[in-house]
């Protein structure tokens, strides 16, 4: 079979139900540096870089941080990626209905990939330790583009390496960081309602097809078409 199409999926929040460890182990990692615990808000408006980055962003927080707070970033980044591995089977799971999602799309013909703000050895972890990165065309995370999202670099770097047009592409994350990604590179976009970000954020990136739920998918995987 021919496949003319790639699905893009974010990782966190859209492919994987990953958020309540995520945040876990990064308050985790910063706890004993700053000055209180940060929240998942907090947490959630440092993503875009890899988790140092995303760390960095934290130490930095002028509402968190003490004077000597980025002096420990290393030892927060090593502390970060030890607890995001513990326990990683009981708190990172596909979201219910994604595996159907995987099936279908592999079934009508599309190529998967993934495009992460995770940094390279957490999303690899995540993916395999899940049994999904075999199934996976490529995984393009923040590690491998010179700009994290929102810039659509990942995106580009995915359709290059299917050898797909960006009218052959759906894009699909819960953050506006994917849609606006997703439409910056000429694809098709889809808002995962189920992650991080509110609804009101979500269509303010202005997402060709909102999603309430994972399987509802399932029909524009069917039935797309786009010149």
């Amino acid at each position: 079979m021919t496949r003319e199409r790639v699905l893009v999926l974010d990782l966190d929040g859209t492919l994987v139900d990953s958020l309540p460890h995520l945040f876990r182990a990064f308050r985790e990692a910063v706890r004993p540096f700053v000055r209180r615990a940060p929240s998942d808000a907090e947490i959630v408006a440092t993503f875009g870089p890899a988790e140092r980055g995303c760390l960095e962003r934290l130490l930095r927080n002028p509402d968190l941080a003490r004077p000597d707070s980025l002096a420990h970033l290393e030892d927060a980044h090593a502390t970060f990626l030890r607890l995001y591995q513990a326990n990683h089977a009981e708190g990172v799971r596909l979201f219910p209905g994604m595996e159907t999602v995987l099936r279908v799309a592999e079934q009508s013909g599309w190529q998967l990939a993934v495009f992460t703000g995770k940094g390279r050895p957490s999303a690899l972890f995540t993916l395999e330790q899940l049994g999904v990165l075999p199934r996976l065309a490529v995984v393009v995370t923040s590690d491998d583009v010179p700009r994290h999202k929102p810039a659509p670099d990942g995106i580009v770097a995915i359709l290059q390496h299917c050898g797909v047009k960006a009218s052959q592409a759906l894009v699909v994350g819960d953050a506006p960081a994917d849609i606006v990604a997703g439409r910056s590179a000429g694809c098709c976009t889809a808002a995962a309602l189920w992650g991080a970000f509110s609804r009101t954020d979500l269509l303010a990136a202005q997402p060709d097809y909102i999603l309430h739920q994972p399987t509802h998918l399932l029909p524009i995987l069917r039935e797309f078409r786009r010149d």
